[in-house]
């Protein structure tokens, strides 16, 4: 994959991540303070999805669109309670880490890797707060394992 496709995809996976979090949010089924905590890392996914786009654009990339709505949320598997939606938030936010972190090798220009590597920590850290919220130990693993076959 070229370094535009590279940040095409991972700017996909931001635009998954921003509908998921306002479909959570649109549910009515979470608290106050988790609420607060869901609009928050959707604000991070948001300021991603800016960043991955510009810099796409300023390469000459078109950046991948964003889906409507309910394109998304038939991905989605079925979210009934609050612990179901952190429960996803959980494996959405497992996987965006892994997938930043896996990219950064895949990257010709290092400064992108870098750019990779920054927001996979960022996911990480969405990551062990979910689990910690949910009394599972907030770092399961010393290294973020990125086959999880």
């Amino acid at each position: 994959m070229s370094d535009v496709e590279l940040l095409n995809a991972g700017l996909a996976g931001e635009h998954f991540g921003i509908a998921a979090y306002q479909a959570a949010l649109d549910s009515g089924l979470l608290d106050e303070g988790t609420a607060a905590v869901a609009k928050a890392f959707q604000n991070d996914h948001e300021a991603h999805r800016d960043r991955l786009a510009s810099v796409v654009a300023e390469r000459g990339g078109e950046p991948v669109p964003s889906l409507p709505a309910d394109s998304y949320a038939a991905q989605f598997p079925p979210l009934a309670t609050a612990a179901d939606i952190v429960t996803y938030a959980i494996e959405l936010e497992a996987g965006a880490a892994r997938a930043s972190v896996a990219s950064v090798a895949e990257y010709e220009d290092r400064q992108l890797a870098l750019l990779a590597a920054r927001i996979g920590a960022v996911e990480a850290q969405h990551w062990a707060v979910l689990l910690g919220a949910t009394g599972q130990h907030p770092v399961p693993s010393p290294f973020i394992e990125l086959d999880v076959s």
